[in-house]
């Protein structure tokens, strides 16, 4: 076996939206080595652009920091589930929108010491106003702000959300291309 090999592995915690996992992998010395991590099946968000240059961000209760932060809607993937699914799913139920044209931005591994997930990231166009459909779980408001100050509430909170943070250099990459700023 060589360095990074993965002996064996254990879930130590199982729920509906994540497991937590023990794997024994080989080191690079040649011993046996654990690692503990969240075993996630990956996440998808979509930052939604209208015509007129402006967007919806969503302002979210989170239980685990106590408090609301300014996002663009995401949301975590099942098994096997596809990250666009997903983003179009995150848009209507979070945001109230479907949209006509989807481009994919990329994606990153929000926190690679920790866990397996990867995010990606969709920009979404031709949007149409639909009700929202939150779950029992969720307390989100849905508003529709200029790029610059949707951009401004995400980057400049006291406590940001990285996922939408990352999203935004993802977005930029994108205008760029396209000669947008």
């Amino acid at each position: 076996m060589k360095p990074f090999d993965r002996v064996a592995t254990e879930v130590l915690v199982d729920n509906p939206w994540h497991r937590y996992r023990r794997d024994r992998y080989v080191q690079t010395d040649g011993t046996i080595g654990e690692y503990y991590y969240v075993d996630m099946p990956g996440s998808a968000a979509a930052i939604p652009l209208f015509d007129d240059g402006t967007t919806v961000v969503v302002r979210v209760h989170r239980y685990l920091l106590g408090r609301d932060l300014w996002e663009f809607p995401i949301g975590g993937m099942k098994p096997g589930e596809p990250a666009l699914d997903v983003a179009r799913k995150e848009l209507a139920e979070e945001a109230g929108l479907v949209a006509s044209d989807w481009e994919p931005l990329g994606s990153f591994a929000p926190y690679k010491g920790v866990s397996n997930e990867r995010c990606w990231f969709f920009v979404a166009r031709g949007l149409t106003v639909v009700p929202q459909r939150l779950e029992p779980s969720e307390r989100i408001t849905a508003h529709r702000l200029p790029l610059a100050a949707a951009r401004e509430l995400v980057v400049d909170q006291e406590v940001g959300d990285g996922q939408s943070m990352a999203g935004l250099l993802l977005l930029d990459r994108w205008l760029a291309a396209r000669g947008r700023s």
